[in-house]
């Protein structure tokens, strides 16, 4: 009998992990360095709608072997794109900007979720993946205010309430408050009011507590069994 040949690797599986760096390092970018500089007035909000863009492009690398989360993803940053381009602060426009980017980050944590707690070898492209996927939490509960923000303008104190929702969360404002929040820091200069507003602030405070310990579980769980002797 011939030796087996190895087949050929897709090329979706040869740019999937380092795609999945490339991901991590655009997220740290976004959260990190522009927003920052939006909020200082360095560059301008369309700078960050491009680069949220690169975002979903590089979130379709990481997700190109499931049809239906690329259609989603690529439908959802066209329009949270176009929005920013027409910069049009009406209710419509900010409800799509949010909404678009609720859905984009819903769909890519759900896949980066699946691959990073999947079975499997433990590899720091994994590891990566977990990080990848917990600033996606906190970028989706942002997103999940500001569209609470537009629809409920008093539902928090010390944010500006206003048509244009992308000023609000590129601003930093209630980008901050979703990480303090996940983190359970709680400086208290940003306060839920709404009742919903403090619903969504426990879930991602709970959430945030649990996704470590879990990780951490998983992780070692996956470690141990790629090393039990067959």
């Amino acid at each position: 009998m011939p030796p087996a040949v190895d087949s050929p690797v897709p090329w979706q599986e040869r740019v999937r992990e380092p795609s999945l760096t490339a991901l991590l390092a655009c997220l740290l970018l976004l959260i990190f360095v522009v927003t920052p500089l939006v909020g200082l007035g360095v560059i301008g909000q369309l700078a960050a709608s491009v680069v949220w863009a690169l975002l979903g492009v590089l979130s379709v690398l990481v997700v190109s072997g499931r049809r239906t989360a690329v259609a989603v993803i690529l439908a959802a940053t066209t329009v949270g794109l176009a929005t920013a381009i027409i910069d049009r602060p009406t209710a419509l426009s900010a409800v799509l900007a949010r909404g678009s980017a609720v859905v984009a980050l819903a769909a890519l944590g759900g896949v980066i979720g699946r691959a990073a707690f999947g079975p499997g070898r433990v590899t720091w492209h994994r590891v990566q993946g977990a990080i990848a996927l917990y600033l996606v939490l906190g970028l989706l509960f942002a997103h999940f205010y500001g569209l609470l923000n537009v629809l409920v303008p008093a539902a928090f104190a010390n944010v500006p309430a206003g048509l244009n929702a992308d000023a609000v969360f590129y601003r930093g404002r209630l980008l901050y408050f979703s990480f303090v929040t996940l983190t359970t820091t709680g400086y208290g200069d940003i306060v839920p009011l709404h009742p919903v507003a403090r619903s969504l602030a426990t879930l991602e405070a709970v959430i945030g507590q649990l996704f470590p310990a879990t990780l951490l579980a998983r992780l070692v769980s996956l470690e141990l069994e790629g090393r039990r002797p067959y």
